[in-house]
């Protein structure tokens, strides 16, 4: 019959040397989940005092552990007569060889590196178990002084002890090994849902962009309704540039009359989706709106009042700066109010004058802040060839090699520079004069540029 054989579980009493309370019990509750009888100790020499009164079957100990570690409390044991016999299992990090050495030299008979697998340690108590008959019988010489590292070593003789320690370390090294090896299988299957998942993220982004760039006016209305293209008396001319796959800037043109045309710009906080939402909100309340877009001021304090509704039940402060413009060709004026937004450039062709679209009184608040904010109607005269030039600050809020942004006077320069130009040929040569003061090239922030010209009676 053999020792494994002779070791019933309810026969073995087992010593846990630990000072964590928590990995103490957790390992108690697994011991005893197994059959075996468990008595603990908090440190090596609690440790000490147990093992005067009772002999365990045995001890499975902690190292790290104040008063007395359990490399000492090892040794204690094994130069114990009464007690040499106890086998004793190491709990490790078994992050360095001289750990191997220390453990050999104080006379342990196991390894187990924390954090530990249970089958793993199960298999380990019961190897241990098993081999007790051998290590009585086994012969033991004086102990063997070797050089590691700098230090001293004094190991014991005992064959079966250190082929078996080093078969233990040998053992945990596969153990080891296995478990790195599945980990890393995971995050290669972790890895390729993540791509998985990333791609079809990209494809929902895709899609919503598509969908967001279809809100923007794909055609522009001609005035009055029946007019060619290049005949409209009112024309329109937009550039729309995204630093991110869904954008916060978003413009709408509105036919209100065949002599009355309206251009609303806004810039949303933010990027990404939460911005994309808040145009698209925007979006829907400007068709609510059209009742009143005759009047900028009515118009922009309705959709606020609408806006500041929604944008109330969100957690996160969501707002947006607007500009909204109507040009009235039969009265020959434009009406605009603002929300906080950049003032746009009015281009007085025939007067060689490019000035600011500002109006009398303060820009009113940015919209979705204050519900009950009021937003007045200002006026001012309209001349055949004239343009007004709406644009988000994305425009020019661009940093420069020397660290200096592209400022607005630099901007209201270029746009004078240009004054006879068309809108188009106006616009291309402005973004490629902003590209080349970027320090890389391009735009920082989304940017969106819209003109409206007014053509000779």
């Amino acid at each position: 019959m053999s020792d494994a054989d002779l070791h019933r579980a309810d026969d073995v009493l087992i010593l846990i040397v630990e000072d964590s309370k928590t990995q103490s019990l957790k390992l108690q509750h697994l011991l005893e989940r197994h059959g075996y009888r468990v008595m603990t100790a908090s440190n090596g020499r609690a440790a000490m005092d147990s093992l005067a009164a009772v002999r365990p079957t045995l001890v499975i100990t902690d190292i790290n552990m104040p008063e007395m570690d359990g490399y000492e409390l090892c040794r204690l044991v094994k130069d114990d007569p009464v007690l040499a016999l106890v086998p004793v299992i190491l709990l490790t990090s078994l992050s360095d060889p001289q750990d191997i050495l220390k453990g050999l030299e104080c006379g342990a008979d196991n390894f187990v590196v924390k954090p530990y697998n249970e089958e793993f340690l199960l298999s380990r108590i019961q190897y241990v178990l098993a081999n007790l008959e051998l290590r009585r019988q086994a012969g033991g010489k004086g102990p063997t002084e070797i050089y590691f590292a700098g230090h001293k070593y004094s190991l014991t003789s005992d064959r079966i002890h250190s082929i078996d320690l080093l078969l233990s370390t040998y053992e945990t090294a596969v153990q080891k090994n296995l478990e790195l090896r599945k980990a890393k299988e995971k995050l290669e299957e972790q890895a390729e849902e993540l791509r998985e998942k990333n791609a079809v993220m990209q494809a929902d982004l895709a899609m919503a962009r598509e969908l967001q760039t279809a809100f923007l006016p794909r055609h522009y209305p001609v005035f009055p309704a029946n007019a060619s293209p290049e005949r409209s008396a009112i024309q329109f001319c937009h550039r729309y540039f995204t630093t991110t796959e869904l954008s916060g800037d978003f413009f709408d043109i509105l036919a209100l009359s065949d002599m009355e045309g309206a251009v609303l710009i806004c810039d949303v906080m933010g990027h990404g989706v939460r911005a994309a939402l808040v145009t698209a909100i925007v979006r829907g309340l400007v068709e609510e709106m059209k009742p009143l877009a005759h009047d900028p001021g009515k118009f922009l304090t309705e959709l606020n009042h609408s806006l500041c509704g929604v944008l109330k039940q969100t957690v996160t402060p969501l707002y947006a700066t607007a500009f909204y413009l109507v040009v009235d060709f039969g009265r020959m004026e434009l009406r605009f109010t603002n929300a906080g937004h950049p003032a746009p450039f009015h281009l007085r062709r025939a007067a060689g004058v490019t000035d600011m679209l500002a109006g009398a009184t303060k820009p009113g608040p940015a919209l979705g802040i204050f519900e009950q904010a009021v937003y007045t109607t200002e006026q001012r005269p309209l001349s055949p060839r004239d343009m007004v030039m709406l644009y988000t600050d994305g425009l020019y809020e661009v940093e420069g090699p020397d660290g200096e942004f592209f400022s607005k006077q630099q901007l209201a320069a270029a746009v004078a520079r240009r004054l006879d130009l068309s809108a188009p040929q106006l616009f291309d040569e402005l973004l490629a004069e902003v590209r080349a003061f970027s320090i890389n090239q391009e735009f920082e922030d989304d940017m969106c540029l819209v003109g409206v010209e007014v053509c000779e009676r």
